[in-house]
């Protein structure tokens, strides 16, 4: 019965198997892309002598995507868009975001933007670090 005790023990205080060195060099690579981007900063790399990674330009593409796809919701004033543009134009930033944070349609914009940003940033995570890797062993 002592061998179950202690099996059972163990079991119940096992801990989570640690998360790999890769594992945490993408999250962290991922993390400063994702600050990259929000500053409105290319997050590239060199492979081969050609720069691969997430531009902010394409950032911006996949925000607009997501927005235009939020703008069917019934919930959204017909004149947003046409308010955001306004408020942009006039330099009025309170009002500008109160438009954006309309057609986000989520009570935390900011992670939404983020998650943007991660997932245009996870394919290219592994070359990242590998690309700084090279770098770093470079004289």
């Amino acid at each position: 019965m002592g061998a179950l005790r202690e099996a059972q023990w163990q079991y119940d205080n096992a801990e989570p198997d640690p998360e790999s060195h890769q594992q945490e060099a993408e999250r962290v690579w991922i993390d400063n892309g994702v600050a990259e981007l929000m500053a409105r900063r290319d997050y590239q790399f060199p492979i081969h002598g050609k720069l691969v990674g997430v531009t902010y330009e394409r950032f911006a593409l996949a925000v607009d995507e997501y927005a235009m796809s939020e703008l069917g919701r019934a919930e959204i004033s017909d004149s947003v868009l046409g308010r955001l543009m306004l408020a942009a134009m006039g330099k009025v930033p309170c009002d500008a975001k109160a438009a954006a944070e309309e057609i986000m349609g989520c009570a935390n914009p900011q992670s939404v933007l983020e998650q943007l940003a991660r997932d245009l940033l996870a394919p290219f995570a592994l070359p990242g670090i590998q690309a700084a890797a090279e770098q770093a062993r470079e004289p």
